[in-house]
């Protein structure tokens, strides 16, 4: 979905009531910046409980720290497929 994709993502999960789950499995053209709105997202989403993040080797250093900052702060989350 690249990272205009990921970031369109994000500003939906920022209003999102009802979905609960999210597949972002194999999105290797996401880059940092897409990863960093979606972790934005993630920190005022209080719906989504599962998101799929399996095989997403393109995810950098700057991208995990986003993502480790935005879950720190979610707390809706209780499962994180990474493998």
């Amino acid at each position: 979905i690249g990272d205009e994709g990921c970031k369109a993502l994000a500003e939906g999960l920022k209003i999102n009531r009802a979905l609960t789950s999210i597949n972002l499995s194999e999105c290797d053209g996401i880059g940092d910046e897409g990863w960093k709105a979606l972790a934005e997202g993630l920190k005022i989403n209080r719906a989504l409980t599962s998101i799929n993040l399996s095989e997403c080797d393109g995810i950098g250093d700057e991208g995990w720290k986003a993502l480790a900052e935005g879950l720190k702060i979610n707390q809706a989350l209780t499962s994180i497929n990474l493998s």
